[in-house]
This record gives C-alpha cells, sequence and structure tokens, in this order.
C-alpha cells in the first residue's frame, strides 16, 4: 500500500485544495490542469466508464437477466467515482471509489454464484448468497470507513477478486463452457498485468518521478502505470462480465455472436426464429 506521499517543493494547489485522502498517488498533483488532480489516473477511468455503458446497452437490446446489466453498470459507476477521487483527491470521493468496487464484485459474484437457476426462480440457496455478500460487503465498507486503513480495504477486495477468479473456473468446468476460456485468459491476463503495474508505481515511484521531469508529454503520459492499472483492470473486469453473459446465454440456449461497437466487444442474441 503506498503510503501518503509528502508535497514536493514548489507543490501545486489546484482547484481542489489541498488534498484530504488518504491516499496520493505518484502521479503529481495539478501537473496538467488546474482542475484535475491527477489528469491521466482520471483520464483512463473511460476504460471502465465506455465499457460499461456499452455492456448495459447489449444487457438490455439481448433482454439478459437484471444482474448483468446491474454489473456492467456498477463498473461505470466504479469508473466515475475513481475519476470523481483523483480527479480531486478528496476523502469523500475516495469513498465513491473504493466502496463501489467491493459492491461490484459481490454483484459479479452473484450473477457467478446464480448461473445454473432458471429465469425468475428465486431459491433458498439465492437469498443465503445475496444475504452473505450483502452482509460481507456492508460490513467491509462500515469497517474501512471506521479505521481508516487502505490496507483493509485492499486485502477484503482481493478477497473477493479470488473469490471471483475460483467461481469463475467453476463455472467453465460445471458448465463446459471451456471453449470460452479465451475471455476468461484475457481477464485474467490484463488484470494481472495491471495489478504489477500498480505496484511498479507504489514501489518504484520516486524513480518515476524523476525520470518525467524531463520527458516528452507522450512519455510522461505512458509512465503513469496507476492509470495503465485502471486501463487494464476496467477491461479485465468488463471481459469477465463478458465471459459471464456468453456461459449464461448457453445454459439458456441462447445463440449469440460477437461484435464491437467503437472496438468494445460485445455479445448480440440472435433471436430464434420460427
Amino acid at each position: 500500500m503506498p503510503p501518503y506521499i509528502a508535497p514536493e517543493a514548489g507543490f501545486k494547489v489546484g482547484f481542489w485544495g489541498l488534498p484530504t485522502s488518504t491516499l496520493d498517488w505518484c502521479e503529481e498533483n495539478y501537473a496538467s490542469l488546474h482542475y484535475v488532480a491527477e489528469f491521466w489516473n482520471t483520464l483512463s477511468n473511460l476504460a471502465m466508464i465506455l465499457p460499461g455503458l456499452v455492456g448495459v446497452w447489449f444487457c438490455i437490446k439481448s433482454k439478459l437477466e437484471l444482474r448483468y446489466a446491474l454489473c456492467f453498470a456498477l463498473l461505470t459507476c466504479v469508473g466515475l467515482g475513481s475519476s470523481l477521487f483523483h480527479g480531486s483527491l478528496l476523502y469523500g470521493m475516495q469513498l465513491l471509489d473504493e466502496l463501489p468496487m467491493l459492491v461490484l464484485s459481490a454483484q459479479i459474484l452473484f450473477a457467478l454464484y446464480e448461473m445454473g437457476v432458471a429465469p425468475g426462480v428465486r431459491t433458498w440457496r439465492t437469498y443465503v448468497i445475496s444475504l452473505a455478500l450483502v452482509t460481507y460487503t456492508t460490513s467491509v465498507s462500515l469497517i474501512y470507513v471506521f479505521i481508516n486503513d487502505p490496507t483493509f480495504h485492499e486485502v477484503a477486495y482481493g478477497v473477493m477478486v479470488f473469490a471471483i477468479c475460483v467461481q469463475t473456473f467453476h463455472c467453465l468446468r460445471s458448465y463446459n463452457s471451456w471453449k470460452y476460456l479465451f475471455f476468461g485468459i484475457t481477464s485474467f491476463a490484463l488484470y494481472l498485468l495491471g495489478f504489477i503495474l500498480w505496484n511498479i508505481d507504489n514501489m518504484m515511484c520516486p524513480h518515476l518521478r524523476l525520470l518525467r521531469k524531463d520527458v516528452s508529454l507522450f512519455a510522461y503520459g505512458i509512465t503513469q502505470f496507476h492509470a495503465w492499472w485502471h486501463l487494464f483492470a476496467g477491461l479485465g473486469t468488463y471481459f469477465q462480465i463478458l465471459l459471464s453473459c456468453r456461459i449464461r446465454l448457453e445454459h439458456l440456449q441462447r445463440p449469440c455472436a460477437l461484435q464491437f461497437f467503437a472496438g468494445i466487444p460485445y455479445l448480440k442474441a440472435i433471436e430464434k426464429k420460427d
């Protein structure tokens, strides 16, 4: 977990004033715009916002269950919350970034656990899983707000990510959906790459800041590894939800085709002709 980075000499105070968040990332504050604390870390959240919106649209068009549309919608919410946080570095906005991450993970897990349930059916298992996920997410959120320790949030979130990986593998095996393993591998690889870059950004921050002092705008941008974390983690999460949707559609015996909108892949359900 990166410690709070002390302001450097000549530290800029922008539109939102001094940071009140418990975290201040490696990107230099207000280095690009007076109104945006961390420009690149803010801009990179489009990798969550736009795919999430495409996913919601696909779910509506394909008449897929609400739980999948909520997954995509929450991905967009995480992107928006993260934009508010990195754009301002205010504590209230930080919570709008971190707490929705837990809610999104819980919703993804719920969709995976309910993979084989018939549409419209609610079993005792549905209520037990819902209660467990709500209890975990609420408890972690309340404890986190009370103790104000980012490491606690990261560990709790990491547990949910691990559970998602395990349950995704279980669904691939249980529903014999290995032909869609590409989605799973892509999701895992993107997320893992983002996580590696996130750690490099944390551990090598002084060196990265020194490197950025006399470089071009392009080089300055590509060394913002936390922004790359947003990109890869957002796309990795999107592919995981897409995989979940694909397994579900096959389970319901609804054929679909992989299509693209502005370069973003989505699934289009093909209605059977009578």
